[in-house]
């Protein structure tokens, strides 16, 4: 069987979406039924290899030279939006997987979508006017047309059922997983991350994209709560990008005067998050939405204790036996969050019910799973 997967989502730095495509890559690459491309669109230039990740063999690359972008603003999400990718697409696929919200526009060939998540149409405030307007044009069409659907979580699931209209039968969910770098490390195996990213010897960490549904006013105010009703000795890290409708944030920062107390890493190579994940004594994970919540599952496998919401997926990945807390009220989060940190027992026990938990989500089963959908379509 020929499959070809949207290859996109692994040019530049790599963000969830980028490492999903990639460990589903590497991961199909063991089904010996299924013969597995990346497809790419380069129209002014050649793909070059050395822009890839490492791992990824030449022949198993295509660049279709498709006009992807300007066909979408010229289209509307139709039939004829499909037509002219045939007659550059050359190669024909049994299966064309489009990993990032929407597909290619193949005739020739089952179609399969993986939506992550609906936060643009759950949360509109917190999404920029261009993937909003990109999303809300496609994505329903995609879903409705698509041969089948792939999510990463139950709640998303039904959040597609619920929104899109679309019949559960027609979706399935496959858990995502961390990579095997993501282990417990002894501290003189990343002592130098310390130097190299100016860390603290104790810390509470956040990782992720620093913008509005990631709710990380909540976790700041938990921590201003922290300093002033107890005599705390670690900071706050947190590692990601600045992105959307982050105003607030910076300045309920600034007022109260928390510039030294919290460290913005900006994005950080995916090589050192082993690390930065071993060096914490708790992850936490704010967020009013997420699709699914990567951070937790890498922080689990590297036995980090996790404090997570209890909304959208972040149950379905703590566990309903994990910490969960309202992302509407910091003073809970500030409690919770003493409690871990207060106890070098109670980060045991935390930490050893995270090694238990990770072990549930592997790369191999989402693999397994994905290609269990490619079967049935044929």
């Amino acid at each position: 069987m020929r499959v070809c997967l949207d290859g996109q989502p692994l040019l530049g730095n790599l963000s969830g979406i980028g490492r999903y495509t990639l460990n589903l890559y590497y991961y199909l690459a063991a089904h010996q039924d299924l013969e597995i491309t990346l497809g790419f669109n380069r129209i002014a230039k050649n793909l070059q290899l050395n822009e890839l990740p490492s791992g990824i063999s030449e022949n198993q690359v295509v660049n279709n030279r498709y006009p992807y972008k300007a066909i979408r603003k010229l289209l509307k999400p139709n039939l004829l939006y499909r037509l002219p990718f045939d007659f550059t697409h050359k190669v024909k696929y049994d299966v064309f997987h489009g990993t990032n919200f929407t597909y290619m526009p193949i005739q020739r060939g089952k179609q399969v979508v993986s939506i992550h998540d609906l936060a643009f149409m759950k949360y509109p405030q917190t999404t920029s006017k261009k993937i909003y307007n990109h999303h809300m044009k496609w994505v329903p069409y995609c879903a409705q047309n698509a041969d089948h659907i792939i999510t990463i979580s139950e709640a998303t699931k039904i959040d597609i059922t619920q929104i899109l209209s679309i019949h559960p039968d027609k979706i399935t969910v496959t858990p995502l997983a961390a990579e095997k770098q993501f282990a417990p490390m002894t501290e003189s195996a990343y002592q130098h991350i310390y130097n190299k990213y100016q860390l603290p010897e104790e810390y509470i960490l956040f990782v992720g994209t620093i913008e509005a549904r990631k709710n990380l006013l909540t976790l700041v105010k938990a921590y201003h709560y922290l300093i002033n009703h107890y005599e705390i000795n670690y900071k706050l890290v947190v590692v990601g990008a600045r992105g959307w409708k982050t105003s607030s944030l910076f300045q309920y920062v600034q007022e109260h005067q928390l510039q030294e107390h919290i460290i913005f890493t900006g994005y950080i190579d995916d090589v050192d998050l082993p690390a930065i994940y071993n060096g914490a004594k708790l992850l936490t994970m704010p967020s009013w939405y997420e699709g699914f919540g990567l951070p937790l599952i890498e922080a689990m496998r590297c036995g980090i204790p996790v404090i997570g919401s209890n909304t959208s997926s972040i149950p379905e990945v703590i566990g309903e036996q994990g910490l969960l807390c309202d992302p509407n009220q910091p003073e809970e989060w500030a409690e919770n969050i003493h409690m871990v940190m207060d106890n070098a027992s109670t980060r045991r026990t935390w930490s050893d019910y995270s090694l238990r938990r990770a072990s549930l989500f592997t790369w191999e089963h989402t693999a397994e799973m994905t290609a269990k959908v490619y079967r049935n379509l044929l």
